[in-house]
């Protein structure tokens, strides 16, 4: 039976925050005029009512570093640690990545605006991204251990 080590628990905390994330608005927008914009990961949202679905890469970006996760928990089983690390990065990135396709949104729906309230969903990846990298190093301690344990024995003359 296979042990559950810490990198799998922050992985699985990590896709939990992610999935979260994709269920909740981000931000809500009041203008002048007191309409309001609320934009979610696929969807901006006017007064309410459904206007565009233009935000869709925020939503991609995201399954995108959930299956990603999925993956990194589908491999720990056997225990290929380099391609477990590689993920790990590759997730990181695409998160940051999220939030470089946030920042774009924001900015272009911010213009003209009087408030702008972001929700507290919109800490979430970077939350998965500090978890993905203690689950980083913590993959590379667990990588220490074994080659040390593996240094310890000795051949018998």
């Amino acid at each position: 039976m296979k042990k559950i080590r810490l990198q799998h628990i922050l992985v699985l905390l990590a896709l939990a925050a992610l999935i979260v994330c994709l269920c909740f608005p981000l931000v809500t927008i009041t203008y002048a005029d007191s309409t309001y914009v609320t934009l979610t990961n696929f969807q901006v949202n006017a007064n309410g009512d459904h206007s565009s679905a233009s935000p869709w890469a925020l939503g991609a970006l995201l399954i995108a570093a959930a299956v990603g996760q999925l993956f990194v928990l589908l491999i720990a089983a056997f225990q290929n640690y380099t391609l477990q690390k590689r993920t790990l990065v590759f997730n990181m990135l695409l998160l940051a990545g999220y939030y470089v396709v946030y920042l774009i949104f924001l900015l272009i729906l911010k213009e003209g605006s009087t408030t702008i309230i972001p929700s507290w969903t919109t800490i979430l990846p970077l939350i998965a991204i500090i978890l993905d990298f203690m689950s980083f190093r913590s993959i590379l301690h667990t990588e220490a251990k074994i080659i040390a344990s593996g240094n310890s024995f000795r051949l018998r003359d």
